[in-house]
C-alpha cells in the first residue's frame, strides 16, 4: 500500500520459544516503484497482545478521506484451552477484531487500536480475517469469517456501520457457507473496488486434491444495494442456498 512516497507491507512475525508460536503485526518499506521490493523491516511491531494469544490477519483500508486504517485479530484461540480451532472447551477466550488508524506515513499509530468485532456463541471458535470496503452510498462493510477453517463451520459473514469504528450490526446470515453453490468451508476474503463503480472479491474454499484437502481460491463480483451485499456472476444476482 502507498503511505506518501513510500510502499509499506505488513506481515505476520513468529515469536521464538512459545507452542503454539503467536504472531505480530510488523511492517516492511520499500523506497522502490517496485512492488517485489526489496523490502526494509521497519524498527517498530504494528500490534502484538503476546498475553491475548498474539496479532494476525492484518488488513490496510484507506478511507475516501485518504485515511489509513489496519484491521487485524487478537489470535485469542491460539491460547484457547481445546477443541474446534483450539477456543471450544470452556473458558472461551475472545477474538476481538481490532481498528487502528495510521499516520499518512503507513508505519505509525495514531491513537489508541479499538474493537469493532469480537465473537459470539453462533460464532464458534473465532473470528478473524477482517477486511473493509466502503459502498457507494457511504456504508462500511465489515467481512469477516468465523467458525474453524479446517471444518465446514468456516464461513464469510459481513456487518455494516455508518462510521468505520462502527458501531458494526451483523447481517441476519452469512454471505458464504458449506453448501452454498457447493463450496466446503467458504471464508478469508479479499475485496478490491474494480475502478468502474463496482468490486471484485477472492477468498478460499476447500476442495479435494490427489494430495488431499487443499484450499482453492475464488473470484467473484460484488454488488451493495444499502445495507446488504449480493455476489454477481454474468451480470445476474446469485441467492445463497438455503
Amino acid at each position: 500500500k502507498h503511505a506518501e512516497d513510500n510502499k509499506t507491507e505488513s506481515a505476520r512475525v513468529p515469536v521464538k520459544g512459545r507452542h503454539p508460536p503467536p504472531h505480530c503485526i510488523g511492517a516492511a518499506v520499500s523506497e522502490t516503484d517496485d512492488p517485489a521490493g526489496p523490502y526494509t523491516p521497519a524498527p517498530d511491531l504494528l500490534a502484538c497482545h503476546l498475553d491475548q494469544g498474539g496479532a494476525i490477519d492484518a488488513q490496510p483500508f484507506r478511507d475516501t478521506d485518504g485515511t489509513l486504517w489496519i484491521a487485524y485479530k487478537i489470535d485469542g484461540n491460539n491460547i484457547g484451552h481445546g477443541g474446534s480451532c483450539g477456543n471450544t472447551v470452556a473458558p472461551i477466550m475472545p477474538t476481538p477484531i481490532k481498528l487502528q488508524r495510521m499516520k499518512p506515513d503507513g508505519l505509525t499509530k495514531d491513537g489508541e487500536e479499538i474493537t469493532i468485532l469480537d465473537r459470539i456463541e453462533s460464532d464458534g471458535p473465532l473470528v478473524e480475517a477482517p477486511v473493509l470496503a466502503k459502498s457507494p452510498e457511504g456504508i462500511y462493510f465489515l467481512f469477516y469469517s468465523s467458525g474453524c477453517t479446517r471444518a465446514p463451520t468456516y464461513d464469510l459473514k459481513y456487518a455494516t456501520a455508518e462510521t468505520i469504528t462502527g458501531p458494526y450490526v451483523r447481517a441476519a446470515k452469512p454471505l458464504l457457507k458449506t453448501g452454498t453453490y457447493g463450496l466446503l468451508a467458504p471464508g478469508s476474503a479479499d475485496i478490491l473496488a474494480d475502478g468502474n463503480g463496482g468490486f471484485d472479491m477472492v477468498f478460499h474454499a476447500r476442495v479435494r486434491a490427489p494430495q488431499g484437502g487443499v484450499r482453492a481460491m475464488f473470484t467473484t463480483k460484488l454488488r451493495f444495494e444499502g445495507r446488504e451485499v449480493r455476489m454477481v456472476r454474468a451480470n445476474s444476482t446469485l441467492e445463497d442456498d438455503e
